[in-house]
């Protein structure tokens, strides 16, 4: 029974009572085992828990067998041999963590966070003087969350399916914060949790509807992710997925209007789809005209966003980006650099228009919209340090030199600066739809063109190539 009953948690089909999870944790408690494969350096070292176990009599999931478990009190897993995440994933109906929302089990969330930039723009190398391994650098979670509130907590279960290059070997299955975490009730947050959940089921929908695509891509990619699994990244099929996600979207905020709801959630989620689907065009190789054309449904979202957060909080100077939190303050920056870029100074006014409770407070921004507006004021404060520090020296640099060098520095900063990001490092998670849309540091773009520097000084990753 106990062995039912935990197979049915690890799997996501059910979790049982507190009691019963603590009879199964006291049963495990005699199963426990040495495992010389997770000492340092073993192939299962990189896999983190407190706790290993043999258990009784193996159990199965999709065709593939194991008795291995390992985990803690709040989260346990089955340790697969081999990569089987995605027929894990068709099994129990998980999704992909396009958007790296999902904890890793054991604060693996940080895995990706240890491979930095080198000197020569390598994408995914460890640090100097480690070489990278093969495969290295990349990570794969399937999920499911259950909503297990009822009406006086607010708790959920996650069931992910999880392979990652700290175990290339080997496979986890189970549940995180089983038990843990739960919240007192109240209905603004229950209403917004319905909303992700939602959005989460909105997103998985859209998937299935996007099929693999069996032709080459005919253009020529502006910025190629890595391919660690020898499979080339499939544009069509994510152009497809964020144009289906950015439609249901829209659908999903007229009937939260037409039913009274919260409609700027949706909104705000269409926003940041929106610019994926401009910078996928744009990284995909597009032609200029198409691009174009969907950063201005990128800043047209962003107006729509605005007017619906508005009304939601009978605010009209409330502004579209909050220049405190560092999500939208880079998306700001970029979203701000295409359109100086693209030379749309229409674009970039519009933009402005919907940060007016910023005016006059952040000196890199207003540095960028003194290209369009010389009688922006001058600030010598921001509100980020890293990696914005560098991009206003070279906005306020008296010559080439000193410009072309804090740009470089802007440049080699830019991806570590912004690690808590979700998109960072979205082109090593390209097993999924929506992981990874290009990472551009278009204000870096901007600036360059702005100042007639030498472009090809600046060859960089991150660097826009055009136009």
């Amino acid at each position: 029974m106990l062995l039912n009953t935990l197979f049915d948690e690890l799997t996501g089909r059910g979790s049982g009572t507190e009691a019963a999870r603590h009879a199964r944790y006291e049963w495990l408690e005699q199963l426990r085992c040495a495992n010389p494969l997770a000492d340092e350096n073993g192939p299962m070292a990189g896999i983190p828990g407190h706790h290993w176990y043999r258990l009784p009599q193996a159990l199965t999931v999709a065709g593939q067998r194991t008795d291995l478990l390992v985990g803690t009190l709040n989260a346990q897993y089955l340790v697969f041999a081999g990569r089987h995440a995605p027929a894990f994933a068709a099994e129990l109906g998980l999704q992909y963590d396009a958007n790296n929302r999902i904890d890793r089990p054991g604060g693996l969330d940080a895995l990706l966070a240890a491979y930095e930039e080198q000197d020569d723009g390598s994408w995914s190398t460890l640090p100097a003087g480690s070489p990278a391994p093969p495969l290295a650098g990349w990570d794969d979670v399937y999920f499911r969350v259950r909503d297990l509130s009822d009406g006086k907590a607010i708790q959920s279960v996650t069931t992910i399916a999880y392979e990652s290059s700290r175990f290339p070997g080997y496979t986890l299955l189970g549940t995180t914060l089983v038990g843990a975490g739960a919240i007192a009730h109240d209905d603004e947050t229950a209403a917004y949790l319905q909303q992700i959940f939602a959005d989460w089921a909105i997103q998985r929908s859209c998937a299935d509807a996007c099929p693999s695509s069996p032709a080459p891509w005919p253009c020529t990619p502006r910025q190629q992710p890595p391919a660690p699994f020898g499979a080339p990244f499939d544009f069509a099929r994510n152009l497809a997925y964020l144009d289906a996600l950015l439609a249901a979207y829209g659908r999903a905020q007229m009937q939260a209007q037409d039913d009274g709801d919260d409609a700027a959630y949706w909104a705000c989620a269409a926003a940041s789809v929106a610019y994926q689907a401009f910078s996928l065009r744009y990284t995909a190789g597009l032609p200029l005209l198409d691009v174009e054309t969907a950063l201005e449904a990128a800043v047209a979202a962003c107006e729509t966003a605005r007017a619906a957060l508005a009304a939601a909080y009978d605010d009209e100077q409330l502004p579209a980006f909050d220049f405190e939190q560092l999500t939208d303050y880079a998306r700001t920056l970029q979203l701000l650099g295409a359109s100086l870029l693209f030379g749309r100074h229409d674009l970039a006014a519009r933009l402005a228009a919907l940060q007016t409770a910023f005016d006059g407070e952040d000196g890199v921004v207003e540095a960028l919209l003194s290209a369009i507006d010389p009688q922006r004021p001058a600030v010598d404060e921001w509100y980020f340090a890293a990696p914005y520090t560098a991009l206003y020296d070279c906005l306020h640099a008296d010559d080439a030199t000193q410009q072309l060098a804090h740009l470089r520095h802007y440049l080699a900063s830019w991806h570590a600066a912004l690690v808590q990001e979700d998109w960072f490092n979205g082109h090593l998670r390209a097993q999924g739809l929506g992981g990874y849309y290009g990472l551009w540091a278009f204000e870096a773009a901007a600036v360059a063109r702005r100042l007639g520097l030498d472009r090809g000084a600046l060859a960089h990753w991150l660097m826009p190539p055009s136009p």
